[in-house]
């Protein structure tokens, strides 16, 4: 009963029931109102005209016939039957000369006075400045009433219809709010039951999102909120695999070792220990690459911000991968065009974007290629844009969309020479989005890739413009 109460096809057609109930009784209220007055006009005017008519027929007889009354009693008799009012007409001494309820009186009290209570109303008849005759009238308490149909009847009458065509309208109404929001609710009952079956894991839900209106546009929204879930949960699984897939060959190593080191098979000295060694190295440093990018995710990474100088962490870094560039006979170089004011960044984190990508650079330039490195302004004023460009083997555009997701790895055997476990570049986003800026990367096939990324001063800082300095 309460879901039935609750519904919101019932409370539209509550809601539309109240407020037709209002408006028809606002519109009875004001119509019988001005009916009515109307009405009290109307009656105003034709008693005005009726006692002109009296005054014209009184007038006629009592100054074309002096005072002769022969024939005013019966003009008057059939004049209150007409008009359903009690005439009487005295002459200047106050005697009864004519009444039209003459013989009704005379049988009740056998006076012509009104009764108690009864309030008359009348005129005189003046001839030659004097008052010669005066007429009184009051509405008449015959039980046949009068001869005109009384104008209050067009009042009672205009009440009535009102009353039935506002029953008429309402039943009317109520089915067509019924059958219209029957219709128009079906999209959102049909949501809520995809809602539902979304919500016990069945993430494939979708619902048609025809239409341009609010329920369209939900419908499209909740499209749009399943993919997303679906998107999340494939990635979710993809990593929980990914993430067993790089624990699991050092926790290997390490295994067989052990397990060899046991059965006698390899002996425990230097060289096996520092194999076991390096595999617990690289363990705990994915374990920490995990936790970072937790960290950054949820916005608890902690920085340790102070002013530092942009051009001195890149030229740093740069220098620490030189020997590495000259063993591969790669070509390092670093643009400097102008001088910055000092940044307040992570010292660590940023030289830990810059390594990751020289890094990924030098990784995928072979042999003759070339690497530059550059610190420039960024498209914002006052930001600082550090680009890392090189001639390697580029990226097709569906792998470009992904180099920064985690555990993406261009090569698809996921062999560790050509790279490490898939986290650099989705760490170097997370630590640059930490500090406010962006990354973002460009590359063509056999032509090389550029990755950038932009970092904003502080409102206190403002760049300064210098020599350029190369090296």
């Amino acid at each position: 009963m309460r879901n039935w109460v609750s519904s919101l096809q019932v409370r539209l057609m509550a809601g539309f029931v109240l407020a037709l109930t209002l408006s028809l009784a606002g519109v009875s209220l004001y119509t019988s109102a001005e009916a009515q007055r109307q009405v009290d006009r109307f009656e105003q005017e034709a008693n005005q005209a009726r006692a002109e008519r009296i005054q014209t027929l009184v007038s006629r007889y009592q100054t074309s016939r002096q005072g002769a009354v022969g024939g005013l009693q019966p003009a008057i008799e059939q004049a209150g039957r007409l008009y359903g009012l009690h005439i009487v007409v005295r002459d200047a001494a106050g005697e009864v000369i004519g009444d039209s309820h003459h013989e009704r009186f005379q049988r009740t009290s056998g006076d012509s006075r009104p009764p108690p209570g009864r309030r008359p109303w009348g005129f005189p008849i003046n001839q030659g400045g004097r008052e010669i005759t005066a007429v009184s009238l009051e509405a008449s308490d015959l039980g046949d009433g009068p001869l005109e149909p009384p104008p209050s009847r067009i009042s009672a009458a205009l009440n009535r219809s009102l009353l039935f065509s506002g029953f008429a309208a309402g039943a009317a109404g109520i089915l067509l709010v019924s059958l219209v929001s029957r219709q128009a609710l079906i999209p959102v009952t049909t949501l809520t039951a995809a809602a539902r079956r979304l919500g016990r894991g069945d993430l494939k839900q979708r619902v048609q999102s025809g239409g341009s209106g609010e329920v369209g546009e939900l419908a499209r929204t909740f499209n749009s909120m399943a993919s997303d879930l679906e998107r999340a949960e494939e990635q979710r699984k993809t990593m929980v695999a990914d993430v067993a897939h790089e624990l699991r060959t050092p926790l290997t190593n390490i295994q067989g070792y052990l397990e060899a080191m046991q059965d006698g098979l390899v002996e425990p000295g230097p060289e096996a220990i520092s194999t076991v060694h390096a595999q617990v190295l690289h363990l705990a440093r994915l374990v920490e690459d995990l936790r970072l990018i937790a960290s950054a995710e949820a916005g608890t990474l902690s920085l340790d911000r102070n002013p530092e100088s942009i051009e001195e962490l890149v030229r740093t870094s740069v220098e620490g991968f030189r020997a590495r560039a000259d063993a591969s006979r790669v070509g390092l170089t670093l643009e400097l065009t102008q001088s910055f004011a000092p940044l307040d960044v992570d010292r660590t984190r940023i030289m830990q974007v810059i390594g990751t990508l020289l890094d990924n650079a030098l990784t995928h330039t072979g042999e003759g290629g070339s690497i530059s490195v550059s610190v420039d302004a960024g498209p914002v004023n006052g930001d600082v844009r550090v680009s890392v460009e090189d001639s390697g083997e580029g990226m097709a555009p569906e792998v470009l969309g992904q180099v920064f997701e985690r555990f993406y790895r261009a090569d698809a055997s996921r062999a560790r020479s050509t790279g490490g476990a898939g986290l650099g570049l989705t760490i170097a986003r997370r630590l640059v989005e930490a500090h406010g800026g962006t990354i973002s990367a460009t590359s063509t096939l056999e032509v090389g890739s550029r990755f950038e990324f932009d970092l904003p001063f502080s409102p206190i800082h403002k760049r300064t413009t210098e020599g350029p300095e190369e090296s």
